[in-house]
């Protein structure tokens, strides 16, 4: 018998990731990726040359948002105003049945009156923040017990249906992972066309800060899935089955 080959080249490799990310195929050019120490202004004119592309191809960036997350697995719904996301909310807090919802105190939550929308439904709005609780374990217990998270997003990557959670004063990673339903609201403006895109805006950061930046990103691209060694997929298992992306704008 002839064993089968199974290696694979870097060709093959980065097809297979590129495929994988929904790009058919390479880059037509080489993204510009200079050293960490590099010129600041240099950095901020690169970011500067980004926003300028998104904000002209914002329509087909959003649409491209939408079919990309309604295929991995995101209940899209799109909103023109903070008011409109707020009654969404309220709906999804109600459809899912929720008793409990628990949310992060982002600058967008000042905007879409979340509580109120909660409220409404006869659901409990509890912020979840470091230094709210006593402990870290009150913090968890609280998050398990919720039926719904409800978070604003640092971005949204329009090629991976990405939503980039970065955990900071405030904003408590266990709202997107803990209870079995999460809901993300995303402002049209904060949405990157890809991840080289999203990599010019922290490289930016980092360079900004010196190197304070946070060391922990979450990534939310869909429900949660999980599969065994016969590759049988499972959703919800270790985070969110249920997802939702209200995208305002």
């Amino acid at each position: 018998m002839v064993k089968e080959d199974t290696k694979t080249d870097k060709s093959d490799f980065l097809q297979l990731v590129r495929e994988a990310i929904g790009r058919k195929t390479p880059l037509l050019y080489a993204p510009d990726y200079p050293p960490l120490k590099s010129n600041y202004t240099r950095q901020q004119e690169k970011v500067r040359t980004i926003t300028a592309k998104n904000l002209a191809r914002k329509s087909k960036i959003l649409d491209q948002l939408i079919e990309n997350a309604s295929f991995a697995g995101w209940n899209v719904h799109r909103v023109s105003d903070h008011e409109s996301a707020a009654e969404k909310i309220g709906e999804i807090a109600a459809s899912v049945k929720a008793k409990l919802a628990v949310r992060t105190t982002e600058t967008i939550l000042k905007s879409v009156n979340v509580d109120g929308a909660l409220r409404s439904k006869k659901v409990t709005p509890v912020v979840l923040a470091s230094g709210r609780y006593r402990s870290k374990s009150d913090l968890k217990e609280v998050a398990f017990k919720a039926d719904l998270g409800i978070s604003g997003v640092s971005f949204a990557i329009a090629e991976t249906a990405s939503c980039v959670l970065i955990p900071r004063k405030g904003v408590a990673r266990l709202t997107s992972l803990a209870p079995p339903v999460f809901v993300a609201i995303v402002q049209a403006d904060q949405v990157l066309e890809n991840l080289d895109d999203y990599f010019a805006m922290v490289r930016l950061q980092f360079q900004k800060t010196r190197g304070r930046y946070p060391n922990y990103t979450n990534f939310v691209s869909g429900p949660s899935r999980t599969a065994d060694i016969e590759q049988t997929l499972t959703i919800g298992v270790h985070g969110p089955g249920i997802v939702h992306m209200v995208l305002v704008g």
